[in-house]
């Protein structure tokens, strides 16, 4: 079956439809303060569990980053499908765009956070070191676009 719209009109419906005010979820960041098992061996964190619908079709999806310092990964965003981005070692900076021209940042940092990506939102991850970054992704749900990522640069 082919997509409805190309990589490209699937961006400029985006943005029309972000300018209209069309209702869009909201990019999330999670306090995991109470979901981090601890004791002096270290740590364990199910980072599924609870949170997604359909388990069995994440294999393909759920991969380990790592992001060098001065590097920066993302600058796209998912038309169709949620995020989650697990970031448990080194600092960062997110950036996202809620709505075009409303940039955002946060710094993430540590291993009590989880970062929930809603379908369109715009997003980056940059290291500015000195260390490396490593973060468990994965997306969930279907996409019948050409493109699962659609390049959006946020600087």
């Amino acid at each position: 079956m082919r997509p409805l719209l190309a990589p490209e009109q699937t961006l400029q419906l985006y943005q029309i439809l972000k300018k209209l005010g069309t209702a869009m979820e909201a990019l999330q960041f999670i306090d995991l303060a109470g979901e981090i098992q601890e004791d002096s061996r270290g740590f364990s964190f199910y980072p599924l569990k609870g949170r997604v619908q359909d388990p069995g079709r994440l294999p393909a999806d759920f991969h380990l980053v790592s992001i060098a310092p001065g590097q920066t990964r993302g600058n796209h965003l998912h038309p169709e499908r949620w995020e989650w981005l697990y970031p448990f070692h080194g600092r960062g900076l997110f950036r996202w765009e809620p709505r075009p021209g409303d940039r955002q940042e946060q710094e993430v940092s540590g291993r009590r956070l989880l970062i929930r990506i809603p379908p369109g939102v715009p997003h980056a991850l940059h290291n500015p070191g000195p260390e490396p970054l490593y973060l468990l992704a994965w997306r969930e749900g279907e996409s019948a676009a050409a493109a699962d990522s659609v390049p959006y640069s946020l600087g």
